[in-house]
């Protein structure tokens, strides 16, 4: 089988939360993505006898050439059909236009299209972006994207598409203006032009696969680079199927990321995948990977492993399927890491808290670290002494700081949802919390009220069932404000 590797450059694509007292996410803001309509849009250009006596952006009504397009309409004669291997350019000719594309297919395969959309001047012009839906023969939705179809964003094209093609017979994609769908003023018009481009996509799991005997794209298996996406079709063919990557990661102190599609109206998977070592340890595990996120494994060694992927209701048939983003971070990044043994006060590991300013201009200190049960019972005593400067008084008098903390686990695939208290240096207990695995965070404990400049302990324990295996590992976020923090529903602060 022909092996095609689509390499797609990742960027993020939002500023990270500031600490806010207010309520409010802080940090810059995006574009509005508003914008009126093209220039000149229903202004006749010049008689005409058909379409080809017309600009590209115009078709020609009553002997006029008017802003407009043919291809609005699923039906056949309205649609554009494309072939298996094309690209064509367009445009979003009114606000609220919608163009459709037609292909035939046999079945049994995946496909990958995309969009590149542009304005002629985007220094002056509105923000252009695309939103890509694809029916089934039967004109129900199989996916849709809005950027990439995990959410992310990349620097190469506007909006990626997926789709593993179950039936036999012709597929409509649909492309529209994105500008209404995310809240914001449709707009349309000659300088609202786009390419889209539709390609077979042959880097996927048909067949049979197993944890001895994985699916490689290449002799060494998927070989990441940093910040870049990977997509691997997955087909489970049967019930109960599970289908196995080889994964070559070529970095230490590293996180590794395994996502997939948002939007599985189409499928009838609920993908489960599972990182795990070339010795079959299981580093993590997740369920309805891609519409509830990725699964992480935080620290990863360079070498090999292996992501498992099955229906988690054990299911499988021909409509069964997913589209998995594989992406490593950058070396040497990963979160500090707990020292043990840590799990008394004096052997505690410090926590290192930077000093920042929220968008109001007030001091807060912020500390990220990650953590693992090492053994059964573990726990772990995280210690922070912060500069007692900063404050604010209470109502009777007293100079105050306040301590948030958060933790996420099995948010990401761990198998722990860790508990967390908060001790004073003296060892009184100021605040504690059981954590939840169903709940987001998994645990936080909000606005400890601090003696300025004193030193305070976090502790993290798995609980009773702890095995102190390799999945045990945590995300930790701690922040100490010389305010009253709001919450994280109000988005007053970030978690892992």
């Amino acid at each position: 089988m022909r092996q095609l590797l689509f390499l797609l450059l990742f960027s993020a694509c939002g500023a990270e939360k500031e600490l806010n007292d207010s309520g409010d996410v802080g940090g810059p803001s995006g574009g509005d993505g508003g914008g009126g309509e093209g220039e000149g849009e229903g202004e006749s250009e010049s008689v005409c006898e058909e379409d080809a006596d017309c600009p590209d952006w115009q078709i020609c009504e009553s002997d006029e050439c008017l802003d407009g397009d043919r291809n609005n309409a699923k039906e056949e004669g309205f649609a554009v059909t494309l072939s298996p291997e094309s690209t064509v350019s367009s445009y979003i000719n009114k606000a609220g236009d919608a163009d459709y594309y037609t292909f035939a297919t046999a079945g049994g395969e995946f496909m990958f299209a995309f969009t590149d959309a542009h304005e002629d001047d985007a220094s002056s012009g509105p923000f252009a972006d695309t939103f890509l839906t694809l029916y089934d023969p039967e004109g129900d939705v199989v996916t849709t994207a809005d950027n990439f179809p995990n959410g992310s964003s990349v620097g190469n094209m506007d909006s990626a598409l997926w789709a593993y093609l179950s039936q036999a017979g012709t597929y409509t994609l649909k492309v529209e203006d994105a500008n209404p769908i995310n809240g914001n003023e449709a707009w349309g018009g000659r300088e609202y032009t786009y390419s889209l481009t539709l390609k077979a996509w042959s880097q996927a799991t048909y067949g049979e696969s197993s944890f001895d005997a994985p699916y490689s794209p290449g002799e060494a298996g998927l070989e990441l680079v940093a910040n870049t996406l990977y997509a691997v079709g997955i087909v489970l063919e049967n019930e109960g199927d599970i289908d196995y990557i080889d994964v070559s990661f070529p970095y230490n102190d590293a996180a590794v990321y395994v996502d997939g599609i948002e939007d599985l109206s189409g499928s009838d998977a609920n993908p489960r995948a599972s990182i795990l070592t070339t010795e079959e340890a299981l580093l993590a595990t997740r369920d309805e990977v891609g519409p509830a996120g990725p699964v992480i494994y935080p620290n990863m060694s360079s070498g090999s492993f292996v992501v498992a992927v099955e229906d988690a209701d054990g299911g499988g048939g021909a409509n069964y399927w997913t589209v998995l983003i594989i992406k490593a971070g950058d070396e040497g990044v990963a979160r500090s890491m707990d020292m043990e043994p840590n799990d008394t006060t004096s052997s505690a590991t410090e926590l290192e808290m930077a000093e920042k300013l929220n968008a109001s201009d007030r001091t807060y200190f912020e500390g990220k670290v990650q953590g693992e049960m090492n053994s059964p019972g573990d726990v772990d005593l995280w210690q922070m002494t912060v500069d007692g400067s900063a404050t604010v008084e209470t109502e009777d008098g007293d100079e105050v700081q306040y301590l948030v903390v958060c933790v996420n686990a099995a948010k990401w695939g761990s198998s722990i949802a860790p508990d967390l208290a908060v001790y004073d240096a003296s060892g009184v207990e100021l605040a504690s919390s059981a954590g939840s695995a169903t709940a987001s965070p998994n645990n936080n404990i909000e606005n400890v009220p601090l003696t300025p400049g004193e030193t305070v302990y976090v502790s993290v324990t798995a609980g009773e069932e702890s095995a102190g295996t390799a999945d045990e590992w945590y995300f930790l976020n701690t922040y100490i404000a010389s305010f009253s923090v709001s919450s994280y529903e109000e988005g007053g602060y970030s978690c892992p």
